[in-house]
């Protein structure tokens, strides 16, 4: 099977999607297939992922930042220094703080063209050369599928026109939602304008993937096509490599870890900064180590739980030393937005935790598909009650001090869940629909 693949994220880029992305290529490279790629490049990210494909069968087409202007003038703004009287009385901004009505309005006038111009989203200056790229691939290769992957959706707009001038069936993975992204907080009719254009794009695949059954299910009713789930799962060779070790560094503490960033007032730490605080002098022996993570984002918060000094913050690091760092962890903390239209989102993180087959800790929905795998695996602990979480770290730090760790999940937790078995259900899925 020949199989074309649109990503804006591919690696050498670190993001969940690349890593998603970038795998499934290598996979159906070593399974025999033919495989290109057409991804983004400029992402504004580390770029620290081993390709995994030869680098022959990747083109990386050259965005054009549609912002980079506003953003340009932004700044000249404020580098104006504008004198106290000449700023309007101060109005209060949507989190509740004062500023100035003219950075009120900038940020009015800002919000204003995104959503007029970032249609489907901030990478739609992508489009041209994407196309483009997939044009002259074609040219003198001709795919069985095209298989494009967003969020950004711009990937799934240049799939669907290359899919139409060579006449070939393209398949949609939405790996996020699109129209029905309960995070997005734009305008009631830029929600309209989205699901508009993204029925007239899906309605143009012969199938879709998503993460969950939830969604699929959703997706499934909402467009009547054959969906496929398929989990972001783990590559047991990233965890079981030599050079991660077997056992983390002596440590005294009870490490709770956590790996990435934080969606502030939706993801929210604040039940484990509530139940340190409980636990009174033990609280002492733990600490809470955020990987990536905004500092503004996680100290204010334990700052007002009065945990501050057991909460460490570090910056970002290449794919391989955050594997080692949730493998040297004691428990690593996954955090999810306690609403039901959360119910079936289930970030990749979360089975790079199964993986290193160290207990969870979800704060969080507690119905929701991660929250489910962790029941029926018996992999962690899930709870929004600062009472019930202390009294499940006094649990861990007794294992912490009679046997020097907190003990790992049995290799039944990680089960079904390795990317070569999601894979190999994706590749059968993409099978079908290539002979649709």
């Amino acid at each position: 099977m020949k199989v074309l693949i649109v990503s804006w994220y591919f690696p050498p880029v670190n993001t969940i999607g690349a890593i998603r992305v970038g795998k499934f290529a290598r996979f159906l490279l070593e399974r025999g297939h033919d495989v290109g790629v057409v991804a983004g490049s400029k992402w504004g990210a580390p770029e620290t992922l081993p390709l995994g494909v030869p680098l022959a069968r990747i083109a990386y087409a050259q965005p054009f930042d549609i912002n980079a202007g506003p953003q340009w003038i932004q700044q000249q703004l404020k580098r104006s220094n504008l004198p106290a009287n000449a700023v309007a009385p101060a109005v209060h901004s949507a989190d509740g703080h004062r500023q100035p009505q003219h950075k009120s309005i900038l940020r009015q006038l800002s919000n204003l063209y995104l959503w007029l111009t970032n249609i489907p989203d901030n990478r739609i200056g992508w489009l041209p050369a994407a196309y483009l790229t997939c044009r002259r691939m074609c040219r003198t290769w001709r795919p069985d599928l095209i298989f494009a992957s967003g969020p950004p959706f711009t990937a799934f707009l240049a799939a669907r026109r290359i899919s139409q001038r060579i006449r070939v069936p393209w398949v949609a993975e939405l790996r996020d939602r699109w129209a029905d992204d309960p995070y997005d907080d734009s305008p009631r009719w830029r929600h309209a304008l989205d699901e508009k254009l993204e029925r007239s794009i899906l309605k143009t695949a012969c199938g879709l993937v998503t993460v969950t059954e939830p969604w699929a299910q959703f997706y499934r009713h909402k467009y009547e096509k054959p969906v496929a789930t398929i989990y972001n799962g783990f590559d047991p060779h990233d965890f079981d490599a030599p050079e991660l070790g077997s056992r983390p560094p002596e440590n005294p503490h009870l490490v709770i870890g956590y790996a990435g960033g934080i969606y502030p007032g939706r993801r929210d730490p604040t039940p484990l900064f509530g139940a340190l605080r409980l636990l009174g002098d033990a609280g002492e022996q733990v600490r809470v180590v955020f990987c990536g993570a905004n500092p503004a984002h996680v100290f204010p918060l334990a700052e007002q739980a009065l945990v501050r000094h057991l909460v460490e913050v570090r910056p970002p690091v290449p794919y391989r030393q955050s594997l080692e760092f949730q493998r040297q962890s004691d428990v690593l903390l996954l955090m999810q937005w306690n609403d039901p239209r959360e119910q079936g989102n289930c970030p990749g993180k979360f089975f790079e935790y199964i993986g290193s087959l160290r207990p969870v800790l979800l704060l969080g929905l507690e119905d929701g598909v991660p929250a489910t795998i962790m029941r029926q695996r018996s992999a962690g602990f899930c709870s929004n009650d600062p009472r019930l979480i202390a009294a499940q770290l006094k649990i861990w730090l007794h294992e912490k001090e009679e046997f020097g760790r907190v003990r790992g999940l049995p290799e039944a937790a990680r089960e079904g869940l390795s990317r070569e078995i999601q894979f190999a259900q994706l590749e059968t899925f993409l099978r079908g629909m290539s002979a649709s």
